[in-house]
């Protein structure tokens, strides 16, 4: 089903998230943090950043930077505990999430998994259809079927966050919107400011709505500052 490189910062991811990992079929190598990544790329379909007590926020940087630039479509970091600002900056510079020892290896497996399977489903549709320049795309918000309608025929349910997030941007389009104002619509009191929440919500959005989540079309970040829905633009800046 593809192939997950773990680097090892500092320890050793736990052998039972591999054991399962081989278990979906995937095959799992080992990578040395100072391997050029540009000589195993090809073989890669996903990263996994091992970092048991997060020592090396800066050496995590660099990877996660390395690996995007080796066209890697994934890459994740694991640490037993990651603080909210490392993980929203991992987030930032290209990770598709971060894990920790709460997570059960079931669950990152799974996770994998459906990642891997959704970059599968993309690449299929990419094939099918010349969508290299999109736009004024006719785009619809439908409140009760809590979806949202694109090119006319293309419906995709969302979730009530989802909804509420996407009305959001599509009622200030193409003007940035913060992560405070996002934070203040959605969770208002109920929840101690995020912006790693924000930026989960923001994901799973994309990967419903946005043809290569990795290169969206509708939604840009705004750096430092938060998201633009932008019917007019076919990539984000």
């Amino acid at each position: 089903m593809g192939t997950i490189g773990i680097v090892n910062i500092t320890g050793e991811l736990d052998e039972e998230y591999i054991k399962l990992l081989k278990q979906e079929d995937y095959q799992v190598i080992s990578i040395e943090p100072e391997t050029n990544i540009n000589t195993v790329s090809k073989k890669i379909d996903g990263v996994i950043i091992f970092d048991e007590e997060q020592k090396n926020v800066g050496e995590t940087c660099n990877l996660i930077l390395k690996i995007k630039n080796a066209s890697i479509p994934f890459v994740w970091t694991f640490s037993r505990e990651i603080p909210e600002v490392n993980r929203l900056v991992y987030l930032q510079l290209g990770a598709i999430g971060n894990f920790h020892t709460e997570c059960e290896p079931e669950e990152m497996r799974l996770i994998i998994r459906n990642t891997m399977m959704s970059r599968n489903n993309t690449s299929t549709i990419v094939e099918k259809s010349e969508i290299s320049d999109v736009k004024k795309a006719d785009f619809e918000l439908l409140i009760d079927n809590r979806s949202v309608v694109i090119n006319g025929d293309n419906e995709v349910s969302l979730t009530r966050l989802e909804y509420q997030l996407l009305d959001l941007l599509f009622r200030r389009e193409r003007k940035a919107v913060t992560y405070e104002e996002i934070h203040e619509e959605i969770w208002g009191q109920k929840k101690p400011f995020s912006r790693a929440r924000i930026a989960n919500l923001m994901f799973h959005l994309r990967q419903k709505m946005e043809i290569n989540p990795l290169r969206p079309n509708y939604i840009r970040t705004v750096r430092s500052k938060g998201y633009m829905l932008d019917l007019g633009s076919s990539s984000e800046k």
